[in-house]
């Protein structure tokens, strides 16, 4: 039985994002990932042993550009192989969003990240100093990333939940394999950890 972790937040968040989903997990090794949005960036090692990796938004995006050797299998909550409109994806955000997004951000990253983080569905005050640059990289990995293919070669290995009253269409479409829409927003593992948690769990105990 698989009991190991590997998660990945979303963009304008830190790791202590994961940590109502975690509380309901105190048996299961993690490993968390520090995207370095409001500090110092912190990639630790794979799991030595089998595990799953986790991905809300942003994050499901980036760990479907990443080698995960020894992985089991992916879990995202509110992610999507996408994050822009195209013609084989009219859900997507235009680009256009984000291109003005990125500007506003060098003039007022605050502001951005609390304007962003409310239409999340979060008030709450931010973890820290905003890094422009890494947070700048991230926007530009939505922009530009697709990882459509990546996400079908996973097959039934990629589980997802959604929430029905997700702000993004890209999150609302959710993938190919089987998943699950729940009623709730874009922050599932925050306002739903329990329910996240109990995916996550029937996850780990289908793995080989």
């Amino acid at each position: 039985m698989t009991r190991a972790l590997y998660l990945v937040h979303g963009w304008g968040f830190d790791t202590s994002f994961w940590a109502p989903l975690l509380a309901h997990l105190p048996d299961v090794n993690a490993q968390v990932v520090d995207c370095g949005y409001f500090g110092s960036e912190d990639r630790p090692a794979l799991p030595d042993m089998p595990y799953l990796a986790i991905g809300h938004s942003a994050g499901s995006l980036a760990l479907l550009g990443q080698d995960l050797p020894g992985c089991e299998g992916l879990v995202f909550f509110n992610g999507f192989p996408r994050f822009t409109a195209a013609a084989d994806f009219p859900d997507g955000t235009p680009e256009r969003v984000l291109t003005r997004m990125r500007a506003r951000l060098k003039r007022d990253p605050v502001a951005v990240l609390h304007d962003f983080r409310a239409l999340c569905g979060t008030e709450a005050p931010l973890p820290g100093a905003p890094d422009v640059d890494a947070l700048d990289r991230g926007l530009e990995a939505l922009q530009h990333q697709n990882r459509q293919t990546r996400a079908a070669d996973w097959g039934n290995r990629l589980h997802w939940m959604t929430g029905t009253d997700d702000p993004f269409g890209a999150a609302q479409a959710g993938f190919t394999s089987p998943g699950e829409r729940v009623a709730g927003g874009h922050l599932l593992p925050l306002t739903h950890p329990g329910l996240c948690a109990d995916f996550v769990r029937r996850r780990l105990d289908d793995a080989p």
